[in-house]
């Protein structure tokens, strides 16, 4: 009976993986904004998507290889980090400790008829948040929609 069930769960979940986009994401690397003297870290905002597309369970299916995806997510990115005089003084005007200033543009692109099927633009505090955002609306706002 177990072996049975098992079976059933497996088919299910397989039959669903048929069923769901595969999306391969372009990998890029956020450019820093700041004037600074002491530039913010490169973070690869690609990888960001990935994991935020798992945590929301949206329904894809993140491949590696471009070759079997159906759906291609382009992203660009730029990351501002205040300078020390911007630092002191949100801290003693507002007790502001947020010194960064995330931005991407998301874009979902069908690979049969390459036309874009959904973009999205995202200010926030850190690169993790904007791509939480992505995909969170990439759920709602288009996937949600395409099952109707």
């Amino acid at each position: 009976m177990k072996t049975l069930v098992l079976a059933l769960v497996l088919t299910a979940s397989a039959a669903s993986a048929q069923t769901q986009p595969r999306v391969y994401i372009e990998s890029t690397e956020t450019t820093d904004a700041s004037n600074s003297q002491h530039k913010g870290k490169h973070v690869d905002f690609g990888s960001a998507l990935a994991a935020a597309l798992m945590k929301k369970q949206v329904p894809v299916l993140v491949v590696t290889d471009q070759a079997k995806a159906t759906h291609t997510i382009k992203s660009a990115s730029s990351q501002k980090e205040d300078g020390t005089g911007t630092k002191i003084a949100k801290m003693a005007l507002f007790g502001s400790s947020n010194f960064t200033q995330f931005e991407g543009t998301v874009q979902v692109i069908d690979l049969e008829s390459s036309a874009v099927v959904f973009a999205y633009n995202v200010k926030k505090g850190n690169f993790q948040s904007a791509a939480e955002a992505f995909a969170k609306h990439y759920k709602d706002d288009y996937l949600a929609k395409q099952k109707k």
